[in-house]
């Protein structure tokens, strides 16, 4: 069943990724007929422009974080961990009309990791899981816009958390379609949703449900260097029973350069299904500081 749901997903995306080459090669011929603009292709563009998902914890970044658990079902581990994101996204090729480039086609590709480490039991990994995905971005207008792609996540368990508790890895490797839709409705505001239908535990095929919406002030604090922000991710999961997670963070933001890089210092709660793929029927409640990097 795996890999015949990520051959077929594959094969959606190859037929995707063919339309932006189709439709702008039909512009550029009519591009002197009718007076539009033309097309402009750029390798390794500087930025994203569909916006990233702050509040979002498996979304590949870079990150250092402290975490208070107030709740957790999963067994035998202690009420603090730290935690460790390595990743993030890369522009490959972007087509926009000439003179506009915040609208058009872009393909991206992400990847990742993200581990949690007990500080209670030495600090032993209880859990990690590495990801990576590949996009292709529609920006309709620098305000709205949806994207299309493939993404993997494969959950391990920590060696010396499965050797001090005798529990085994679970089979869980998620792979799956996705089709995302984000709407900046407001200057500073933009609401997101996204769904993803994919195979996760062996034998299953099941959705996904994600809504987010996130607040960017004007660069006004620190001097002129730097925004502060607020996000809410929710995702919700039919392979157990639609179980839920919500997750908030609110803290600043310094933008780097022109890309769109960025460190955030954070606060962040979260509550509902874990994290880790490792634990996906166990919940729990934390809350947690951190220094972020979105690069």
């Amino acid at each position: 069943m795996r890999h015949s749901v990520s051959t077929r997903s594959l094969v959606i995306l190859l037929v995707f990724l063919s339309l932006p080459s189709a439709a702008i090669a039909a512009d550029q011929d009519d591009a002197d007929a009718d007076g539009k603009k033309k097309k402009v292709g750029v390798w390794f563009p500087a930025n994203d422009f569909y916006p990233r998902y702050i509040a979002d914890p498996l979304r590949p970044q870079n990150a250092l974080t402290l975490q208070w658990l107030s709740d957790t079902e999963i067994p035998e581990t202690g009420a603090q961990r730290f935690g460790l994101r390595l990743g993030g996204s890369f522009a490959i090729r972007r087509w926009h009309p000439e003179g506009e480039p915040h609208k058009g086609w872009q393909l991206s590709f992400e990847g990742g990791f993200a581990g949690q480490f007990d500080i209670t039991w030495s600090w032993d990994s209880t859990g990690w899981d590495g990801f990576y995905g590949l996009y292709l971005n529609r920006m309709i207008t620098p305000n709205f816009g949806f994207r299309i792609g493939s993404q993997h996540d494969s959950s391990h368990i920590g060696d010396e958390y499965s050797e001090r508790t005798g529990q085994k890895r679970i089979h869980y490797t998620r792979e799956e379609g996705i089709i995302g839709v984000s709407w900046r409705f407001r200057p500073q505001v933009t609401g997101y949703a996204e769904l993803g239908v994919g195979n996760g535990l062996a034998g299953s095929v099941t959705s996904r449900l994600q809504l987010g919406v996130q607040y960017v002030s004007e660069v006004k604090f620190w001097k002129g260097r730097a925004s502060h922000f607020a996000a809410i991710d929710l995702r919700t999961y039919e392979e157990t029973d639609w179980s839920t997670r919500l997750t908030v963070q609110a803290g600043y933001l310094i933008p780097v350069g022109e890309r769109s890089s960025a460190h955030r210092f954070a606060l962040e709660y979260g509550t509902g299904r874990s994290v880790m793929g490792q634990f996906l029927w166990e919940k729990e409640t934390w809350f947690s500081i951190g220094w972020y990097y979105d690069f």
